[in-house]
């Protein structure tokens, strides 16, 4: 059953992900209708929150290294996201089965820094969340449903990942450290 969820989960998500990116690129672009501003495509980033705030990160360092390339900025906007996507749902399919406690921390050598680094990761989803509640230049009720789903990621992640910190100083013996 587990390993049905760890495969079906990716996928799915990888689905419904391909299937809004298609539907924002099927719409008339324009300067005053630009395709970030797109409902699907504020939908699909807002609940795949931890890979689209990998997706910046990248698109900003193509931007630095490779600036105007529209090859890079396309790669990075569609396959890349989208193996982010089923990475980001295979992570959740394997932690939903720790029953409460991370099951792929523990398994790092450094278990505190890996949970210290993950908690920072939600602390920047919640950040990207106020970000993009202002995306729009005014806060209304769109911007600040748009920004739900990062806080949700943001607190999930870091109230999941601290109270596995929390677990690794009370825990005895060396793979604690």
């Amino acid at each position: 059953m587990r390993i049905k969820t760890r495969v079906a989960l990716p996928l799915v998500q990888i689905a419904v992900a391909i299937t809004l990116k298609i539907n924002s690129r099927l719409r008339p672009l324009s300067a005053e209708n630009p395709s970030w501003t797109a409902p699907d495509r504020q939908f699909c980033d807002a609940l795949n929150a931890p890979a689209a705030l990998v997706r910046i990160f990248l698109l900003r360092l193509s931007d630095a290294w490779l600036p105007a390339s529209y090859q890079a900025e396309f790669l990075l906007e569609t396959i890349v996201y989208f193996v982010l996507v089923g990475l980001l749902w295979y992570i959740v399919s394997i932690e939903i089965g720790g029953k409460g406690q991370s099951v792929l921390t523990p398994k790092t050598r450094a278990r505190r820094m890996a949970d210290g680094l993950v908690i920072f990761f939600g602390l920047m989803l919640g950040i990207l969340g106020l970000l993009v509640r202002g995306q729009f230049g005014v806060v209304d009720t769109y911007s600040n449903l748009v920004a739900i789903p990062y806080y949700i990621w943001a607190l999930v992640i870091v109230s999941f990942y601290g109270h596995d910190l929390w677990v690794s100083f009370r825990a005895p013996g060396p793979s604690a450290v």
